[in-house]
């Protein structure tokens, strides 16, 4: 009998190990959806990814970048020939490393410097925009405003829309506070109306949640702003880095961030917009350029992409 029993429970032990495991499986899906999630994180049904995958698939994903994206035309030539155009405003540069006095921006800061600003600084010199709005404001938003100040006299109309406006608020110089305006809301409630008044040449800086899901502001700007936005209006987005993916310190912190993936489909075989202006695609591709020209880009090439509605 016994002998009987060891045969049976042999034979039967890789049954027994295999619901043992799914078991185990069952209550981790269940613990995680008790904690509000409808699986775990890094499960294949989840936006947030594994990163057992990632370590496995690194060399593909962060490996050599190509000099080209398949269905995105980035217009590389036009691209190196307005940086030589905005050469003479970069050679006006009034900002420092540190804060100096009469000047909101400093380079130094931790979100926003020296290429991104750099360039932000030049675009708006070259544009010359009555308009510029602010979605997410910050160390941004100084660049902007010190050239206003700087090199129009004030007369550019700047909005800021900023839920969470302690960090702006503590950046302004007291006069600010009665010449801009400030949508201390979500970008989900404000009036479509305001984005539509943009004109050409007029900018529209995209410093979002960098998510998209359901009702975020990265799929009501995609979705309901851009597509409404006149001709020749300008866009920046902030934190999109070539070859619209993400670096790999940033992933192995945590941050499922997918703003870049949702844009690099909206701009495929998309001839509505173009691509005016992306620096780190250019810093890596024509880093001769800007060690002779703006070697102050290389300090921090920071991660941005100009776009353009295109005329009908």
């Amino acid at each position: 009998m016994l002998r009987y029993l060891k045969a049976a429970v042999k034979t039967r032990l890789p049954l027994i190990s295999r619901l043992v495991a799914e078991r185990d499986q069952a209550r981790s899906e269940l613990a995680a959806f008790k904690g509000g999630g409808f699986v775990p994180s890094g499960h294949f049904y989840s936006p947030i990814p594994s990163l057992d995958e990632i370590r496995r698939d690194e060399a593909r994903i962060f490996g050599s970048w190509p000099s080209r994206i398949h269905g995105v035309d980035l217009h590389e030539q036009d691209q190196l020939a307005l940086l030589h155009t905005l050469l003479p405003y970069y050679r006006e540069l009034p900002f420092h490393s540190e804060k100096r006095e009469g000047l909101r921006y400093y380079f130094d800061n931790p979100t926003y410097s020296y290429s991104d600003a750099i360039l932000l600084y030049c675009m708006i010199r070259y544009l010359k925009p009555k308009r510029i709005i602010e979605v997410g404001s910050g160390f941004s938003s100084c660049v902007t405003l010190d050239t206003n100040e700087l090199f129009f006299d004030g007369s550019i109309s700047t909005t800021f829309v900023e839920p969470y406006p302690k960090l702006l608020m503590s950046l302004l110089k007291e006069t600010d506070k009665s010449r801009i305006r400030i949508i201390p809301s979500r970008l989900q409630d404000v009036d479509s109306r305001e984005f539509e008044a943009l004109d050409a040449n007029d900018i529209l800086f995209i410093d979002s949640t960098h998510v998209s899901k359901i009702n975020s502001d990265v799929n009501v700007l995609l979705f309901e702003i851009l597509p409404r936005l006149r001709e020749n209006v300008y866009v920046h987005f902030h934190d999109i880095a070539y070859p619209f993916e993400y670096p790999k310190v940033w992933i192995y912190e945590g941050r499922a961030w997918n703003e870049a993936y949702l844009l690099r489909a909206f701009l495929s075989f998309n001839n509505a917009f173009r691509v005016v202006l992306m620096n780190t695609f250019m810093e890596h591709f024509h880093e001769w350029f800007f060690q002779q020209n703006m070697p102050l880009c290389l300090k921090n090439p920071g991660g941005s992409i100009w776009i353009r509605k295109q005329p009908n």
